[in-house]
């Protein structure tokens, strides 16, 4: 059983969110805690990035945090809800970063399966798990 729980999201595989939660849920202490965190890349990788005023990523970050509360009400139990964090950067650089600031034991994240953009150069989960310091459970 795992006490600090981390579920990186990012609304591009919602369809695996039940299994995420259920599995997580399996998994945690009966006084764990379940961590939510949504990265915006969107300064990162995009060459639009300059583009992005502070108030266009303020509002963004807006709308998703109350989609993560609203995620976390619906779906974890009050006495397993955690911090919501939203962050910007490298997708499997935060989310390391912050397993490892935040004394995570368990990441649990969702992934598509891999296609020829993600053989050569990896995807998210796939940098996750061969980098992290605790256990990594990875949902398809």
């Amino acid at each position: 059983m795992f006490k600090q729980i981390l579920l990186p999201l990012d609304f591009e595989h919602q369809a695996l969110y039940p299994q995420v939660v259920a599995s997580a849920l399996k998994l945690c202490h009966p006084q764990g805690q379940i961590h939510l965190l949504y990265v915006n890349s969107a300064r990162i990788h995009h060459a639009a990035a300059p583009l992005y005023s502070s108030e266009l990523i303020d509002n963004l970050n807006k709308v998703v945090e109350q989609q993560l509360d609203d995620f976390m009400q619906a779906n974890i139990p009050a006495e397993h809800q955690g911090k919501i964090r939203i962050k910007h950067g490298v997708v499997y650089d935060t989310i390391l970063a912050q397993a490892r600031k935040h004394d995570i034991e368990l990441i649990v994240m969702p992934a598509s399966r891999p296609g020829a953009k993600t053989y050569l150069l990896g995807s998210n989960a796939s940098k996750v798990v061969r980098h992290a310091d605790c256990t990594v459970l990875v949902i398809r």
